[in-house]
């Protein structure tokens, strides 16, 4: 079963068309986004109200280069995304700064355990248990575990290709305007 990042935004016609932009993706009826390769499909839905407070779903975006990274964090600028500090430390190697509609996503350094992914490396979620979550992915999705500890958990689709599903430790997860669904 795939899987599907789903936004609530202000205007989903607007941020489907913005990310499908930035990552070279399709847009499908202003409603959804799908990859032209290895990806998840995103999907836009109107929003209940405006964002508050961090979301406890991201996403980390690939670079194979920290030219790459330098000319993704350009991209991202000039398409209207913005830096932004959600507690980060200073040394950290990524860049975090946040869709149109404020929604936080994370320019990776070169990784090599992103080699497969596509532009999108990784689906990120807060959570209090990371190894239960992953666990409950696995099994919905048929996805392999690549890692399984108490502050990190992270999950591949079986044939390797597509972004990682990772868990992180977060005492007090921030529901907001992204969510992950089984497709």
């Amino acid at each position: 079963m795939p899987l599907v990042v789903e936004f609530a935004a202000q205007d989903p016609a607007r941020l489907a068309r913005w990310w499908a932009e930035v990552l070279g993706w399709t847009v499908v009826d202003e409603t959804g986004v799908r990859p032209d390769g290895p990806g998840v499909p995103l999907r836009f839905r109107p929003a209940d109200g405006a964002k508050t407070g961090q979301n406890d779903v991201h996403l980390d975006l690939r670079s194979e280069s920290h030219d790459e990274q330098t000319r993704l964090v350009e991209r991202l600028f000039n398409h209207g995304a913005r830096f932004a500090d959600i507690g980060q430390s200073t040394e950290v190697p990524w860049v975090v700064m946040t869709d149109v509609e404020g929604n936080e996503l994370c320019a990776l350094e070169p990784r090599k355990a992103y080699a497969c992914t596509g532009p999108l490396a990784a689906v990120v979620v807060a959570t209090t248990d990371p190894r239960e979550q992953a666990r409950a992915w696995a099994e919905e999705l048929d996805y392999d575990v690549l890692a399984e500890q108490s502050e990190f958990a992270a999950l591949r689709p079986p044939s390797g290709e597509g972004p990682h599903l990772e868990f992180l430790h977060d005492d007090n997860p921030h529901p907001g305007m992204l969510r992950i669904l089984p497709g």
